[in-house]
């Protein structure tokens, strides 16, 4: 008999929405990788099993909220499809929004210079995931000009 309290759940931030759905792809690709699953993503594996292993997978890393968006596929394939589509915001807004909190964020207006350094870097590394590379000459000097004067 199959006991769902043995299931390891990995510690992983269910996807709620855009606002962690680059940190939670990243850790899901992670975690499917580690358990050999990841082809199914890919679209490569012709084991239905280990397909249908690696959906089941996806959904349970999902805010109940947004089984909506993968209830009608039957691939993990598929239910990655729907999620990047629903999710994955590359558009002009997006990109402005993101430079925008790139340049505007000081050492000031953050908790330690850890969490600075955090918010310019990851805000750095969502513009390359949506098209507008930065690199890591930029985000030094990004990270320069945030800090105080004296």
């Amino acid at each position: 008999m199959s006991n769902m309290s043995s299931f390891q759940h990995p510690p992983i931030e269910r996807l709620k929405g855009r606002e962690n759905y680059d940190s939670w792809k990243f850790a899901v690709q992670a975690y499917l990788e580690d358990l050999e699953l990841w082809e199914c993503v890919t679209g490569t594996v012709t084991d239905a099993k280990k397909d249908t292993k690696c959906r089941s997978k996806i959904i349970l890393l999902l805010d109940p909220l947004n089984y909506v968006h993968v209830q009608q596929t039957t691939t993990a394939k598929a239910a990655w499809d729907n999620l990047k589509a629903v999710f994955l915001d590359n558009g002009l807004t997006r990109r402005v929004g993101l430079l925008r909190t790139l340049i505007t964020t000081k050492l000031e207006d953050c908790h330690s210079v850890e969490d600075y350094i955090n918010q310019i870097v990851t805000t750095a590394f969502k513009l390359t995931n949506v098209g507008l590379t930065v690199s890591d000459e930029w985000t030094g000097t990004i990270l320069l000009a945030g800090l105080p004067e004296k």
